[in-house]
């Protein structure tokens, strides 16, 4: 899921709250107007170790999107990396534009595609329609052919807007609606889209989004769902969130508005059953992405900087609460980003090359940029390996 950019540029500041918090809905005042949210950079992933490129058994081709910056404006490039050759080369309609005025982004191919990033999300290839999209996966309908994203200006005389776009065609539907009132608030993202409903949070200055709302695309008319704070990720009618365990005798904590969280809660956004998921005395958790069975990616990191990434990298198909380092080990020295699970396969990005972790092999290098590109790039994959 996305986030404010303001938000990740604080290093990953977190909720006001200290726990997965129930909030009301209520009226609201509209919210700014204008395009989408823009990022300003994508997450730097830095390894602390640099293993040498891994040759894979497998045949497929894997999406994947670089970026790079320059003046007011990003651009990112979408190619395929094909294994077991290990080879990349750039898509000639791969390329998609910021526009740091309005603030969204643009593919170059026509029919032009709109769309919203911020500095966690990368834009993915959309196999259904063989088209680079200038959104995250997750804001993508289950079959390919709809995306959907969210506009807020700066003048809250005018509504919030949520666009569903033909991935195809470009042609799109707006829903207009007020912003929830809730927090300091300064946007809406969309955060999930299973075809029928778009799931939207509340973006907070300097914290954690709060939410989730529902747009019915059949009616126009927007649901307050379960509502909680600290929303790191929402996936399949369950939100994902930071808390603090009451039971650590020395939660993490770090100066000045960055709140961090020792444990990650499931919310089920239709009856709001929280369960705790996994939890980590005295350290630090960041929800680094989902897999595509629905269980999360997660990050976790030591005093005394906590960073959100570069520390360990856990995957988490079931609740581990006994405050012991439970779940799969992915890795203790890289720092990886931007996971997308392929089957069995767990693909990451960094700033200097393609993982991939399989439960048999580990965390394996694939795919090196050369120093000059890791020097001004990073790569992240943007799909399935086919």
């Amino acid at each position: 899921m996305r986030r404010s950019v303001a938000f990740v540029a604080l290093l990953i500041v977190g909720c006001s709250s200290s726990s997965v918090a129930h909030i009301q809905a209520s009226p609201s005042t509209p919210a700014s107007p204008t395009a989408p949210t823009s990022a300003l950079a994508s997450p730097s992933a830095s390894p602390t170790s640099n293993p040498a490129v891994a040759k894979v058994a497998f045949s497929c081709r894997l999406p994947v999107v670089t970026y790079t910056t320059g003046g007011d404006g990003i651009t990112y490039q979408g190619g395929f990396i094909t294994f077991p050759a290990g080879t990349y080369a750039d898509d000639p309609r791969g390329q998609i534009n910021g526009r740091y005025i309005l603030g969204n982004f643009v593919t170059k191919q026509t029919p032009i595609l709109d769309g919203a990033l911020d500095s966690t999300s990368t834009p993915f290839y959309d196999v259904a329609v063989n088209r680079w999209v200038p959104s995250s996966a997750a804001d993508a309908s289950p079959d390919g052919a709809t995306y959907a994203y969210a506009a807020v200006g700066a003048s809250s005389a005018r509504d919030a807007e949520i666009f569903v776009v033909n991935a195809a065609t470009g042609t799109y539907k707006t829903f207009q609606f007020n912003v929830p009132a809730v927090g300091a608030a300064n946007g809406v993202e969309v955060v999930d889209y299973d075809g029928a409903g778009v799931d939207f949070v509340v973006t907070q200055v300097e914290q954690y989004p709060i939410g989730v709302w529902r747009l019915d695309l059949s009616t126009g008319k927007v649901s307050a769902m379960t509502q909680v704070g600290a929303v790191m990720a929402v996936r399949g009618g369950y939100a994902w969130a930071g808390a603090v365990d009451p039971h650590d005798p020395s939660p993490p904590r770090v100066p000045a508005s960055r709140t961090l969280f020792d444990e990650i809660a499931r919310v089920n956004l239709a009856t709001g059953a929280q369960t705790p998921w996994y939890y980590t005395p005295g350290r630090s958790q960041f929800v680094l992405g989902m897999a595509s069975a629905g269980w999360p990616i997660v990050n976790v990191s030591d005093a005394p900087d906590y960073p959100p990434y570069g520390g360990e990298v856990r995957l988490l198909p079931e609740a581990h609460t006994d405050g012991e380092s439970n779940g799969e080990l992915v890795s203790s020295d890289v720092a990886i980003s931007s996971p997308e699970t392929d089957g069995d396969r767990t693909w990451f990005g960094s700033d200097n090359g393609i993982f991939l972790y399989t439960s048999a092999g580990g965390l394996q290098k694939v795919f090196a940029l050369t120093p000059d590109q890791a020097s001004s790039r990073t790569i992240s994959p943007a799909g399935f390996c086919r």
